[in-house]
């Protein structure tokens, strides 16, 4: 009886705060449309903020909404709200709901008077929704640059994952990942060769001069507004790492020399369900939207090449 009570609570407590979140998104709309002196920004950025704290609530895709549209309501810059904007495509993605990403952010931009309040802001798409020809010819493009400083570039992780599985990019991804080979037979020169490479991409425009957020990757433009991400990859003592999922668990020889994918014409590794296994596990060729990377036992693997980034920073 006791246990029922408290779920029944626990039921009606949710309700309350779905029912609040919707209260508050719906205000945040209605003053970017008709601004009212009445409206307390300030008050209900901080009850959605305690409202985060709720049980379940933490991404829940109504409370980004309504978070990302009483930033916006507050007369802050659009571009202040890209994490949050991230984070939401991320969960519809998740919950099999892209279309409702795609109608908030068509909201969103019929809802903001002046544009320049977007200025900064990238909006997420899926490749659902994007000629994928087009995609594969651009990275071919990219490749092609890449191998004047790398001995070989190859189709990587989700990008990989989607030409092998699916003979397309997976739908509800939203970037191209690559690997490059640095010319390096071990972490400390493996580190000393990214720096390098990252060196020669830049002088050649290819990625840009800021300093990224994770010094193990590189993000190149694209053509489209899709990113590509590159990633770094060696073989030492016959075995071969690709930050940061594959840490020694493949031979040189299940990789290299790389073979051509007759999805893209682009290249792949030599056993590449042998590398998928590795990244997602058994269970790969299952699709699985909400899937996460598990971010922190890479780096605890990749420590010495991690360290050896930050030293070199």
């Amino acid at each position: 009886m006791a246990k029922n009570n408290l779920r029944m609570n626990t039921t009606i407590e949710s309700a309350r705060t779905a029912a609040r979140i919707d209260e508050l998104r719906r205000r945040a709309l209605a003053q970017i449309i008709s601004p009212s002196d009445s409206y307390k920004g300030r008050a209900v950025l901080i009850e959605l903020g305690e409202l985060d704290s709720a049980p379940g609530v933490q991404t829940a895709p109504e409370l980004l909404e309504a978070t990302i549209l009483a930033f916006i309501a507050r007369g802050r810059r659009a571009r202040r709200i890209q994490k949050q904007l991230y984070r939401l495509f991320r969960a519809r993605v998740a919950a099999g709901e892209l279309g409702k990403y795609e109608q908030f952010v068509q909201v969103l931009q019929y809802a903001i008077h002046d544009p320049s309040q977007l200025e900064g802001l990238y909006f997420h798409s899926a490749f659902a929704t994007l000629d994928q020809q087009a995609i594969w010819t651009d990275i071919a493009s990219v490749v092609q640059r890449l191998e004047l400083v790398g001995k070989d570039v190859f189709l990587n992780s989700g990008t990989l994952l989607g030409v092998v599985r699916d003979k397309e990019l997976i739908a509800h991804d939203d970037d191209v990942d690559l690997a490059i080979r640095l010319d390096a037979s071990s972490a400390e020169q493996a580190v000393a060769q990214w720096k390098k490479t990252r060196e020669k991409l830049q002088e050649a425009g290819i990625v840009p001069e800021r300093n990224p957020k994770n010094p193990g990757t590189m993000q190149i433009k694209s053509a489209g507004v899709y990113n590509i991400d590159l990633f770094p990859a060696w073989v030492s003592e016959g075995r071969v790492y690709v930050y940061p999922h594959t840490c020694g668990d493949l031979s040189e020889d299940q990789v290299f020399p790389l073979v051509i994918c007759e999805t893209t014409g682009l290249k792949i590794p030599k056993d590449a369900e042998a590398m998928l296994t590795v990244n997602y596990g058994d269970g790969w060729r299952q699709p699985d939207p909400g899937y996460q990377f598990n971010w922190s036992r890479a780096n605890r693997r990749f420590a010495a090449f991690k360290q050896g980034l930050t030293a070199a920073a």
